[in-house]
């Protein structure tokens, strides 16, 4: 909640290391939240068997495309440092880690038919709000173009994955599983 909330103060209490803070964002925070709206989105489903093949593919696209903005903007900052420290990689995995929240908690809004676009587009500004900040709170100096890449790779990705969530919809919608 702090960080939807009061992200400034929760990225101050990341950088100064503050208990209740985790240190690995993907296992420990990212996976759990992604799996967690995928069992909400159970009930509005209906069908178990088609909750659950929607679910599991839905988690797997998640996932993929966690680790492809977070793969993809450590190589932006690669180019400003040569040699980055494994406190840079963990505060950039963190960055993205958090700021993806509010695209994961807005995925059970994309049933809604006409209005999907936009609780997506509100979570995707929202992201970029929170990972804005985020990266100008943890890093002293951030290449401009870096950013600009950065914030460009998270709503394209952002994007696509919307696209794919609707289609694999659509998709498993028509089967009679």
């Amino acid at each position: 909640m702090a960080l939807l909330f009061s992200h400034r103060q929760f990225w101050e209490d990341y950088r100064s290391g503050k208990a209740g803070v985790v240190e690995n964002v993907l296992k420990d925070y990212a996976v759990p939240v992604i799996a967690l709206v995928q069992l909400v989105k159970f009930p509005l489903i209906g069908v178990p068997r088609q909750a659950m093949i929607i679910a599991i593919a839905t988690f797997l696209v998640d996932v993929a495309a966690l680790y492809l903005i977070t793969g993809g903007i450590m190589r932006f900052f690669e180019g400003e440092r040569q040699k980055r420290q494994n406190r840079q990689e963990q505060m950039i995995t963190a960055v993205i880690g958090f700021s993806l929240t509010p695209v994961w908690l807005a995925e059970p809004f994309y049933f809604l038919e006409s209005w999907s676009w936009v609780f997506a587009s509100a979570a995707i500004l929202f992201s970029l709000f929170i990972s804005g900040n985020g990266f100008s709170l943890l890093f002293d100096r951030i290449n401009q173009s870096a950013m600009r890449n950065s914030a460009l790779l998270l709503v394209t990705v952002c994007l696509a994955v919307f696209v794919v969530e609707r289609g694999m919809l659509r998709l498993f919608n028509g089967f009679s599983l």
